[in-house]
Parts: C-alpha cells; structure tokens; sequence
C-alpha cells in the first residue's frame, strides 16, 4: 500500500507547523499582518503592555492590537495542516477522490471574506434559521426574527430582502433553479421574481420546523422529522415522491442536501447520526462518530465533489462522499463565532453563518502530494 515519504512529512511539520518562538507545533496560530504566523500564547506574552503593539520577532514589524491577541486573525492553512496531520498520522494515505491512485489530496480551508448581514431597520435581533446559495453564488438567508428573507453579494452587499408576514414567517430556506423557496410551520412558499409570496403546498404532519433542500432545479426535498421521511414537490407544489430509508426507525430527520448523484444526506437529531441513502430507500452509510467526544450533527450540504460537510459541536466536519468521516474541517472552538448553518457554492465556497447574521466564506482549496510505493 502507498504510504507518505516520511522525510517529507517531517520536512512540512518542522518547517510549517512549528512555531518559531516555542519552536513546538502550533497551538491557535494566529497570523500577523506580515503574514508571519505564531502561537497565541506566544504572541500573548510579546505584547507589550500600555502600547498594544506586537513586533514581530523575524521581521521586526510592528502591529497593533486591539484589544488582546485573540482578535488577531486565525491562520486557516495551519490549522488545516494540523488537523490533517493528526488524522493522518500513523495511518495510509488515500486519495480522497478516487480512493484508488497515489496521489494524496488535502483540502484545506481559506478564510476568503466575512460581513454581517443585519441591518438598522431590522426591529430584533437576527435569528437566521435558513441558508441557501444561487448559481451566480448570492447568498439568501432567511431571518426568522424579523419575518425577513435576504439576498446578498458574496462580497456582502446587499441584493434585496423580502418581508414576510409573521403568519408564514420563514424557516429553512432553498434556492430551485432561480426562485427562492421557504418553509413555514406546516407550508412551503416560494418567492416570485416581483418578491411576491405564494403559498404552493402544505406539508405533511405537523413539525414544528421542516427543513428543505433543492435538486437540480427540478424539486425541493422536505424533511420530515420523526417520520423519518423525505417529500418530493416540483416547483409548482405537487408531490412528485416520497423516499423513506428501508428498515430505518426511531430517528428525527432534521438537516439534509442533495448531492449530484442524486443521493440524500441526513442530520438525525434524535439517533445522533448522518444518515447517507439513495432515492430507492438503500442505506449507504451511517456516520455516528467524528473522533472521540459527543456527536451531534447539526446543519449539513455537499460541495462540488460530493464531499460532505456538517456542522458539529462548535466545528465543521468534513466526510467522504460515501459517508465517512475524514477529518475535522475547520473548529471555532477558540473564536466567539459559532457556527450554525452551511451551504456551499458551484465555486468552490463554503458558507458558513452563525445564529446573529454573521457570515464567512471560506474557499476550499484542493492540493495534491505524490505518493511513493
């Protein structure tokens, strides 16, 4: 079986992974204006006190700090490395796209833009409970506070907003082909181009909230919690099909995407687990672990390549498109940002935003390292 050249692995881990100052891998990189990067305890213990500023021990630039070093930018591409190297470590390296050649392909997360998407005429404080993307890649949020849904720029300039009576105020949020879609208690809505509302169907059951997908522009799937089901409806409303995992039981359908192939990926709040199956009902996989610690899968969608994405206590996990977990993505367990949805772009974006209206794009950057026999 291939395995990494190990005078490569230990050439990246002293040469990147190491911080310059401890000379110890990195804990919290935090990357300086000079792009030079180092601990966050270690940068702690160089600020100097009264002045705020920071002078970089290899460059001798000064930066100032507002506040303390915690508000200095995260560096995503060590963080990245870290987290590959841990999961790696001691173990064959596989192509994560083929699954069969010697080429290793690590992705890695890079922080490309962050804005806020309230506004002053917004009357409560945000309460974003859905997230979906157009093909030109704006982004649409539904605010469930304020009865809003919202369209912006990804360079977070806003497009238009929509408001909503409190009689059908929006929940989960979808795009299908170029009209917007919404749910609302026990209806589905869409949103026509002159942002007028119409009811198109109700739903089945009675869910407090129904999360929603789309695919391909021909229908938008509907999760149906405790019945551990999925509805099918075309853009005008009518149920085309229903899709029920054979023999699956007990759970509470909540978050799900659609990836290319047609296949349904599904967050179970009761059961604690990612459930990944066909249009015909076959279970592929069920993922109920990412590591050691408590799972609890939250939001979930697919990126270009099928690969899998959810958020998960405070992190993103990144799983196989089959279903496995890989490795922990990003983790904000060291920011105040929490993560609360995810989607992700045609451009190779992962948009993540928190309960406030806090929203980041990271771009996931693909990279391949020869693998010898």
């Amino acid at each position: 079986m291939a395995t990494a050249d190990p005078q490569l692995s230990e050439m990246i881990e002293e040469e990147f992974l190491k911080c310059k100052i401890c000379f110890e891998l990195y804990k919290t990189p935090r990357i300086l204006p000079c792009l030079h990067s180092y601990c966050e305890q270690c940068l702690a213990k160089m600020l100097e006190k009264g002045q705020g500023t920071i002078c970089c021990p290899e460059c001798r630039t000064k930066t100032y700090v507002q506040g303390n070093v915690s508000n200095i930018k995260t560096n995503f591409y060590i963080k990245g490395l870290l987290d590959l190297f841990e999961s790696k470590r001691n173990k064959d390296a596989v192509c994560s796209v083929c699954q069969s050649c010697s080429d290793t392909f690590i992705q890695l997360p890079t922080l490309v833009r962050s804005f806020d998407t309230e506004d002053m005429e917004d009357e409560f404080d945000q309460n974003i409970t859905g997230i979906a993307s157009f093909e030109n890649g704006d982004i649409v949020i539904a605010d469930e506070s304020n009865s809003i849904v919202k369209e912006f720029r990804q360079n977070g300039k806003t497009v238009g907003d929509t408001s909503v009576s409190e009689e059908c105020c929006p929940c989960s949020v979808t795009v299908c082909g170029d009209t917007v879609y919404f749910s609302s208690t026990t209806k589905l809505y869409k949103i026509t181009g002159d942002s007028d509302i119409i009811q198109i169907n109700n739903l089945r059951g009675s869910q407090t909230s129904y999360p929603i997908a789309s695919y391909k522009g021909k229908y938008i799937a509907v999760s149906e919690g405790a019945a551990c089901t999925l509805s099918l409806y075309d853009p005008k409303g009518s149920l085309v099909d229903r899709v029920k995992p054979h023999g699956y039981h007990g759970g509470k359908f909540m978050f799900l995407a659609v990836n290319s192939r047609e296949e349904f990926i599904v967050t179970d709040s009761a059961k604690k687990c990612i459930v990944l199956f066909t249009k015909t009902g076959e279970i592929i996989n069920v993922c109920s672990s990412a590591g050691s610690g408590k799972f609890v899968p939250f939001s979930v969608c697919v990126d270009h390549r099928d690969n899998i994405y959810a958020v998960e206590s405070g992190r993103i996990i990144q799983l196989s498109p089959k279903g496995e977990f890989q490795r922990v993505f990003v983790d904000f367990k060291d920011e105040t940002f929490r993560p609360k949805l995810i989607t992700a772009d045609a451009f190779g974006h992962l948009i993540v935003t928190d309960k406030e209206g806090s929203i980041r794009l990271y771009k996931i950057k693909t990279f391949s390292i020869r693998m010898i026999e």
